[in-house]
């Protein structure tokens, strides 16, 4: 259940890794830990506050500098423990990052990660910055699961080795649902859609109602030259979920395509509603210009 009404403007996943420029797979890494806060779920799909595209930049940045994700936990363990004044330092606390670590601005006053050392400055310089750790010096935390493996591997830029960690995670979860949208979603981005394509419709033998799934099957349907299969289970995710603003936006330009333009202009108009600031916002009133 959502936390605020369904007419508040929310982003999905897929909106909110667009906004922050960071992959995808990061962003449930971070969902799953606790980093990025959910105002809810609808069919397994998280819904995040506008909010929380400043967390996902943060630690995009550190991600992007060269840091793991597993080191990147670590980090965000130490900070906590630093910051207890803060109930989420990631997004309370005045952070910045430089060179691949992770600085705070606290006033005239300079702190370190233990505590120990503070340096005071003329109030009217400016604020003074130091480095909490260098991530690099931070111990390599090994992952949790074979989920975190398989984000680990996929971040490292090793697509075979996050599919095999994938596979493992099945036989572990007997066939969760979400555990074969993950090896479709790595299977696609591999470039093996067809073998992507039977595990997000084995993701829906689990469970019909997974909307993401359904709209990923979508959207494949159409790359494949399915156009009717396509559209009907983009339509299908929005019969489920008609808060779905991926989902219109997909179906209202696979509508176009095909010269179903009336259509579509409904569905351009959800995507205007539900997510004004999404990333597709200004396509959406383009094409009802």
């Amino acid at each position: 259940m959502l936390a605020v009404a369904p007419s508040t403007a929310l982003l999905t996943p897929a909106m909110l890794a667009e906004l922050a420029r960071v992959p995808l797979a990061a962003v449930r890494r971070w969902r799953r830990r606790g980093y990025l806060v959910s105002q809810g779920e609808v069919h397994r799909l998280d819904h995040f506050a506008m909010s929380e595209v400043h967390v996902a930049r943060l630690l995009g940045e550190l991600l992007a500098a060269g840091v793991s994700l597993a080191r990147i936990d670590a980090l965000v363990d130490r900070l906590a423990a630093q910051l207890p004044e803060y109930r989420r330092p990631l997004a309370e606390a005045p952070l910045v990052v430089s060179d691949g670590r992770l600085l705070i601005r606290d006033g005239a006053e300079l702190r370190e990660l233990t505590g120990q050392r503070q340096l005071e400055f003329d109030a009217e310089e400016n604020p003074a910055i130091l480095p909490f750790a260098r991530c690099a010096d931070l111990e390599r935390a090994e992952p949790e699961s074979a989920s975190d493996l398989a984000a680990e591997l996929d971040a490292a830029g090793d697509l075979p080795g996050a599919i095999e960690a994938c596979r493992a995670l099945l036989l572990e979860s007997g066939g969760a649902a979400e555990d074969h949208f993950l090896l479709a979603e790595l299977l696609y981005r591999a470039g093996d859609r067809t073998a992507a394509r039977e595990r997000y419709y084995a993701a829906l033998e689990v469970d019909e109602t997974y909307v993401e799934a359904r709209a990923n099957l979508g959207c494949l349907l159409l790359e494949l030259g399915e156009a009717e299969l396509g559209v009907a289970a983009l339509a299908g995710a929005i019969e489920f979920h008609s808060e779905f603003p991926d989902a219109h936006y997909h179906l209202a330009r696979a509508l176009d395509d095909v010269g179903r333009q009336t259509e579509a202009a409904e569905h351009w108009r959800r995507v205007l509603e539900l997510a004004p600031e999404s990333p597709w916002g200004d396509e959406a009133a383009e094409r009802l210009g």
